[in-house]
């Protein structure tokens, strides 16, 4: 197969790339808005780009309301109003929960509520966390960079929390952490015993 992404529909593209960019990890994005009601929603266009600033990077797309027309998702609208996020880390316990909140949900409703999680203040900004997450990153708007109908947001994390159960000698063990990952479709995968290799880098 061959393609030319300009002469190509929008939802082949999408297809083929969230099949070949795998495993993504997932921000579990929690805001607040102009009038105080809390949100959250999971994002698999993700990663971290920096750590001399802390950068976090996610990619948020549009969603298509009626008559076609391109609505921004309520986590960009509230991070554009309040101008800080917590990226809540998804371990494998709280995959179900996750995946609920990816529903379209009004924006006056709570997705910790609908889902039975915790909301709780954060450290450095207004945002809530995850009480239940493993790791949570409390984030202020860094820069926001337009990418067609989609957005990708860089943030800067100014505060971290992790359980201390995770951790091992003061670093994060993934086989504690659990993390879950984004595939195609309604594909996840996970990190199990024995899934994990090492290489060493090669001295040259």
């Amino acid at each position: 197969m061959q393609l030319d992404p300009d002469n190509s529909k929008v939802t082949d593209l999408y297809k083929l790339m969230i099949g070949m960019v795998v495993p993504r990890p997932i921000a579990w994005i929690s805001t607040i808005d102009r009038e105080g009601r809390h949100n959250l929603a999971p994002f698999s266009f993700f990663n971290a780009f920096s750590v001399a600033p802390p950068i976090l990077g996610v990619g948020i797309g549009a969603r298509r309301g009626q008559g076609g027309v391109v609505i921004k998702k309520d986590t960009l609208n509230n991070i554009e109003a309040r101008g800080e996020f917590v990226v809540n880390i998804v371990s494998l316990p709280l995959a179900e929960k996750m995946n609920y909140t990816a529903g379209e949900f009004a924006p006056q409703t709570s997705e910790f509520e609908a889902a039975g999680l915790t909301a709780i203040e954060g450290t450095r900004v207004a945002a809530p966390r995850v009480e239940e997450a493993p790791v949570s990153m409390e984030c202020v708007l860094h820069q926001t960079v337009p990418l067609g109908n989609s957005n990708l947001v860089l943030g800067k994390v100014v505060f971290i929390h992790i359980k201390d159960e995770i951790l091992d000698e003061g670093r994060i063990s993934i086989e504690r952490l659990k993390p879950v990952g984004r595939l195609a479709g309604d594909s996840y995968c996970k990190v199990e015993a024995g899934a994990v290799f090492e290489l060493l880098r090669p001295e040259i």
